[in-house]
């Protein structure tokens, strides 16, 4: 499969700024874990609930936009990026294939989790910058050269020293463990590709809201399945501060992750969202008390020069075909 250049790729620092925020978000996660963790929520809630308030915050969005105009006034030209105006089949592509790569990932995440624990997960899980970069180039005509090679490699190193610098934390992997971790790295950096690929031909908005969808269809069977049920949360605080979880950090920041998909290529997507655990580890020395070794602190700042550094590459260090 050949790619375009980005269709933004005049203004790179918009798509960065997005998928930074969208890591930000995504890094306020263990905040909102432990808290609701301590309301006695357990993870195979959060499993399905999280995506399913996504899914219900991304359809209201939609419906709200459709009321009030005619037409996509979204910040891309993309075609349709309305999520009422697509044919059956980029529905069901969206719905099932996106659906699919997300539930796998949620999913895998969750259970990576409770085998090995929160560190070792984010190591495995930040293999998804080096697969992104390995696949990009076959799947997406996005060649990238030897620096976009070395700054995926420098973020993932970072990621680890941080994981291996925190605090009072012991890093154990298990086979077991290792295998569901990998697996979430794959499905992040499945739907990256994904993303990349369903983005700029039906719009940031249609892909995001249809792909949650379909991952909320495809969990509502396994995740019942695989924890023996869900419990629901006990207290209205608990569902309010899990509605808060799932709008935040699965239909914002899933929105804003998609629309960089659009503009940028999928390896610097994907690096660029390598900012995740340096918003996590800040968060939670400020707020949890969990702060990291100075080791720890020296993989943060490996993670911020490979950040900032893939920021300031240009379309063309990827070799992006133009064919068409």
């Amino acid at each position: 499969m050949t790619r375009t250049a980005p269709e933004d790729a005049g203004a790179p620092w918009v798509g960065v700024l997005e998928v930074v925020a969208a890591a930000s978000l995504w890094g306020s996660s263990g905040v909102f874990s432990v808290s609701l963790f301590r309301m006695g929520v357990p993870p195979e809630t959060l499993a399905l609930f999280r995506p399913l308030f996504g899914a219900a915050g991304l359809l209201a969005w939609a419906l709200v936009r459709r009321t009030t105009t005619d037409g996509d006034t979204g910040s891309d030209a993309r075609p349709s990026g309305s999520p009422a105006r697509l044919d059956g089949t980029a529905l069901l592509v969206l719905l099932g294939l996106g659906g699919a790569v997300m539930a796998v990932f949620q999913i895998a995440y969750q259970l990576s989790t409770d085998a090995v624990g929160v560190p070792s997960t984010v190591a495995l899980l930040y293999l998804a910058p080096a697969l992104v970069v390995g696949a990009a180039g076959p799947l997406l005509g996005e060649w990238p050269t030897a620096r976009r090679v070395a700054l995926a490699g420098l973020v993932v190193g970072g990621v680890w020293l941080s994981v291996l610098g925190a605090q009072e934390v012991a890093t154990e992997f298990g086979s077991r463990g290792v295998g569901w971790g990998v697996l979430a790295a794959a499905g992040y950096a499945g739907y990256t590709v994904f993303g990349r690929v369903a983005t700029p031909r039906w719009g940031s908005r249609a892909t995001v809201t249809w792909s949650t969808v379909g991952s909320v269809g495809i969990l509502l069977v396994l995740v019942p399945w695989l924890f023996d049920g869900v419990p629901l949360p006990g207290t209205p605080a608990a569902w309010g501060l899990l509605a808060v979880y799932g709008i935040l950090t699965v239909a914002v920041a899933q929105y804003l992750f998609f629309d960089a998909l659009g503009r940028l290529e999928a390896s610097r997507v994907s690096i660029a969202a390598s900012s995740e655990p340096v918003v996590a580890a800040l968060l939670a020395t400020l707020l949890l008390g969990q702060g990291l070794e100075p080791l720890g602190w020296v993989g943060l700042a490996v993670v911020v020069v490979g950040v900032t550094g893939v920021a300031g590459t240009r379309p063309d260090d990827a070799r992006v075909s133009a064919q068409r």
